[in-house]
């Protein structure tokens, strides 16, 4: 039987499509959510396992891991897509936004890769996707919190990739928005879509192959690749 492959984050947004595209495939999974709701019920019914996570304290991705350790004897790879994103807070009240964000977008990968690499050395060709975002290499003047520990994830995708090679392959994803959210109103779509180049917004289904050949492509590690409709261009 095929090991199965970890979302963290994997009850919402691109999470939630990714796990549907294996199991559409019939590729087993598991992921982690932060909180119940009907897209796990859905997914549990496909045959996914899925454990409850709470990784914005260091107590929670504790025992996240080790739940995921006595539940993931094998895993083909990990996709490391929990995320969280607030608008950053005036005052002390940042530093509280700042450690949250390291706990969920480095803290987690950190200590749930390094507590699962007997499960992936128990699969040929494994690897370990960090979802990261484009605000990682241009900043956010309303989301330092944010777009900080979203660059920290990065790096720490070049660290994991030295380490882990050449047994495990580590490599990363900075998406730009990839879908709408149902709140975003129509004069914020008209103006996030003139962002690119391409000036469109596409679809979760562009990061699923994304990540797909991420996974496959065995002469790639410590590798960010971008994924924003030439965002830059238009910076330019």
């Amino acid at each position: 039987m095929t090991a199965p492959i970890l979302i963290t984050g994997g009850a919402t947004r691109l999470g939630l499509a990714l796990a549907h595209a294996y199991l559409d495939r019939e590729q087993p999974i598991v992921i982690t959510y932060r909180s119940e709701r009907d897209t796990v019920s859905a997914l549990r019914r496909r045959g996914a396992i899925a454990i409850a996570a709470d990784f914005s304290t260091d107590q929670g991705i504790i025992a996240a891991t080790e739940t995921l350790v006595a539940e993931c004897p094998a895993l083909t790879s990990i996709v490391h897509n929990a995320s969280t994103w607030v608008n950053d807070p005036d005052g002390p009240a940042v530093l509280d936004t700042l450690a949250l964000m390291m706990r969920v977008h480095v803290a987690a990968p950190l200590y749930l890769t390094e507590a699962l690499l007997p499960a992936l050395h128990r699969t040929e060709a494994p690897s370990v996707i960090h979802v990261s975002d484009h605000v990682a290499t241009r900043g956010s003047d309303q989301h330092m919190a944010y777009a900080a520990s979203k660059a920290a994830m990065l790096n720490l995708t070049k660290s994991q990739a030295k380490k882990y090679a050449p047994t495990v392959r580590v490599n990363a994803l900075c998406p730009a928005l990839l879908e709408f959210r149902e709140e975003d109103d129509a004069e914020y779509r008209v103006h996030a879509q003139q962002k690119s180049a391409l000036g469109i917004v596409p679809g979760f289904q562009v990061a699923i192959d994304a990540i797909c050949y991420l996974q496959s492509n065995a002469y790639t590690t410590g590798t960010v690749l971008p994924l924003d409709g030439g965002r830059p261009l238009k910076m330019s």
